[in-house]
């Protein structure tokens, strides 16, 4: 049985690159789908699998999350204009704990996926929106053996401190972000840069001119370009 509920979506029969997509805080499935379909659409040979996260939402019981956020921030601070970059860091920061138990078990979901496929880690691509990102980005920078690349969508390096003491792989990161996102602040997109940075870990940023907080189509294809020029 598998870790999580998921659903694949594939455009070919033959499968040699394995995309694992993540949904967001308050989110499921299906609020990700098309993109996924898009994606799979766009790169060839590929599998693309989104998982469902396990734990209720705590805003829509009819949605789910990957870690619990209102008791670390109840006045959801981390979303007003007015709050610092530092302010929010330290926000996320306190999930640390929580992500990195998260990100344990979500890459035992990967690991399950690869040896069922027998895709190798530099064909394996993990992408994720807004908390979907967060968790990414943690999943692909501890884990054992480096990914062929983390997407993230709309979000910020996570629980800085407890990441600082489980970093194990720097796969290359590419950073997603709408500049008019007052849900995961853009202006905090520079803070990852600068954290990636400073650890030595290869980043690319990709940045969408007044996108809000939401997915479009154009970064799965800027995505799947990505991927695709890594096999010309």
């Amino acid at each position: 049985m598998s870790i999580y509920k998921y659903k694949a979506f594939q455009s070919g029969s033959k499968v040699n690159k394995l995309i694992v997509f993540l949904h967001g805080y308050n989110s499921c499935i299906e609020d990700v789908e098309p993109f996924a379909e898009t994606l799979a659409q766009n790169v060839p040979e590929a599998l693309v699998v989104v998982p469902e996260a396990d734990m209720q939402s705590e805003r829509n019981p009819a949605k789910k999350q990957w870690y619990a956020l209102v008791d670390v921030d109840p006045g959801r601070k981390r979303r007003k204009p007015e709050t610092s970059t530092a302010e929010i860091v330290e926000i996320y920061n306190k999930t640390g704990l929580r992500i990195s138990q998260v990100a344990k078990k979500m890459n035992s979901f990967i690991t399950s996926l690869q040896r069922e496929l027998k895709v190798k880690n530099r064909d394996t691509f993990l992408m994720g929106f807004s908390q979907g990102a967060m968790l990414s980005m943690y999943v692909g920078l501890t884990r054992k053996y480096e990914l062929g690349g983390v997407f993230p969508f709309a979000g910020i390096i996570c629980g800085k401190d407890m990441l600082e003491k489980e970093l194990s792989s720097r796969p290359e990161i590419y950073l997603f972000h709408g500049t008019s996102d007052l849900s995961v602040q853009y202006k905090t997109l520079d803070f990852t840069k600068d954290w990636l940075e400073k650890h030595n870990i290869d980043w690319e940023a990709i940045e969408y001119d007044g996108i809000e907080h939401r997915l479009i189509d154009e970064e799965m294809k800027d995505a799947a370009s990505i991927i695709n020029r890594r096999y010309r």
